[in-house]
């Protein structure tokens, strides 16, 4: 009798649990396609067969890059448990992917101590904006590399683009800073929750720091492998990547500490006007701002626009605001971040002699990390050049 209790115990809460994840419009399946390698188009039989795409979704990144599927039925070398880079078996399935995260030291040619692999895929749906995402993947240090790795991480994007060899990314999740995953053949599980921005429709794995900022340590001296596997390494197989909605994020959960936010809750901050509907913590682009080529001069094809915010602040005194420069990826980093510094901290100049005090304003440059469409495209990097306000 009490176990028929138990049951119908547990058979209520599962059907609560649907009912209100139904209430809110929740998609409680894994959005990633193909997430633990099962389903392929060809079986392995050579290192770097996923840039070959021998596997439905995903995809290599940058495409020059060669990550590798290992399979319980591929050939030589390229099998589950046993291949040319250990002995591993499955998470789950017969299947998974293999990244070399970083290579160390190398003799014979120094430029690959840049080289570095990712996992790409297209979600099955674009991700919703204040939705809350748990997202997870297992990964496990190969047995023949000589090298760990920290910092692996999860990448999203609205759109495909393409992991530049030296440059710095800021991925959603990644595993701890000096938290090195030097114990191999165990897998390990890498999980976190994410507030979605809306329309990341794109996820990459990999490590996303630049050379300066990598994460790697050598774990041993041995070249036992040095002719099956390029030991210098470090190298992790991945399996089981999730992507799982939990519930819309709401920003009123959040305790509200001081008397000022009681009076000008988030919320309440809702006024139409010339730049659309504006909220607390939204970014707007500012349309028609232009400076001098490569400079941080403003161009009076400019002020139309800037008289605009300018009118706005004055209409509503207690607001305050952050102007934020943004460029493309032409350039290095470095020149790309200076710019937008430079370019944000004129318009706030602007603003200031336009009768708004500096203790409402704020600036702060992002060069290329924050790009809203493809660096690939004459179009997309010129909408990537871009100047936004947002109310603090």
């Amino acid at each position: 009798m009490y176990l028929y209790q138990t049951k119908l115990y547990i058979l209520a809460i599962l059907f609560i649990s649907l009912v209100q994840a139904k209430a809110q419009d929740i998609d409680t399946t894994n959005l990633v396609p193909n997430p633990s390698f099962e389903d392929y188009h060809s079986l392995p039989k050579e290192m770097g067969s996923i840039y070959f795409q021998s596997i439905p979704h995903w995809t290599a990144n940058p495409k020059p890059c060669t990550p590798d599927y290992f399979h319980a039925k591929g050939g030589k070398g390229f099998g589950v448990p046993q291949n040319k880079c250990g002995f591993m078996y499955a998470k789950s399935g017969q299947a998974y992917a293999g990244l070399l995260v970083r290579a160390g030291k190398n003799k014979i040619d120094k430029r690959d101590i840049y080289y570095r692999e990712h996992l790409m895929v297209k979600l099955k749906r674009p991700l919703r904006e204040k939705y809350r995402y748990v997202v997870q993947m297992y990964i496990a240090l190969a047995s023949y590399s000589n090298y760990a790795s920290a910092q692996l991480g999860f990448y999203f994007q609205r759109f495909p683009e393409q992991i530049e060899w030296d440059k710095k990314y800021l991925p959603r999740v990644t595993t701890p800073k000096d938290k090195f995953y030097d114990q191999p053949n165990q897998w390990v599980l890498v999980r976190d929750t994410i507030v979605a921005l809306g329309g990341e429709e794109y996820l990459m794995i990999g490590d996303f720091n630049d050379y300066k900022t990598r994460q790697i340590k050598k774990i041993t001296p041995s070249t036992k492998h040095f002719y099956q596997f390029n030991y210098q390494r470090a190298y992790y197989y991945i399996d089981d990547v999730s992507v799982v909605e939990l519930d819309k994020f709401d920003i009123n959960t959040i305790p509200r500490i001081t008397i000022t936010e009681r009076r000008h809750p988030p919320n309440k901050l809702e006024m139409k006007t010339n730049f659309g509907k504006l909220e607390k913590g939204k970014p707007i682009v500012l349309n028609n701002i232009f400076f001098e080529f490569a400079k941080a001069r403003l161009l009076p094809e400019s002020f139309s626009e800037l008289d605009k915010l300018v009118t706005l602040l004055k209409k509503y005194p207690q607001i305050k605001i952050r102007i934020m420069g943004h460029t493309d990826n032409v350039g290095t980093q470095e020149r790309n971040q200076r710019l937008s510094e430079q370019r944000a901290r004129s318009v706030v100049n602007y603003l200031r002699k336009n009768g708004i005090k500096v203790k409402r304003l704020e600036f702060k440059g992002y060069g290329e990390v924050h790009p809203i469409d493809s660096n690939q495209t004459k179009v997309g990097r010129q909408k990537n050049r871009r100047v936004e306000f947002v109310i603090l």
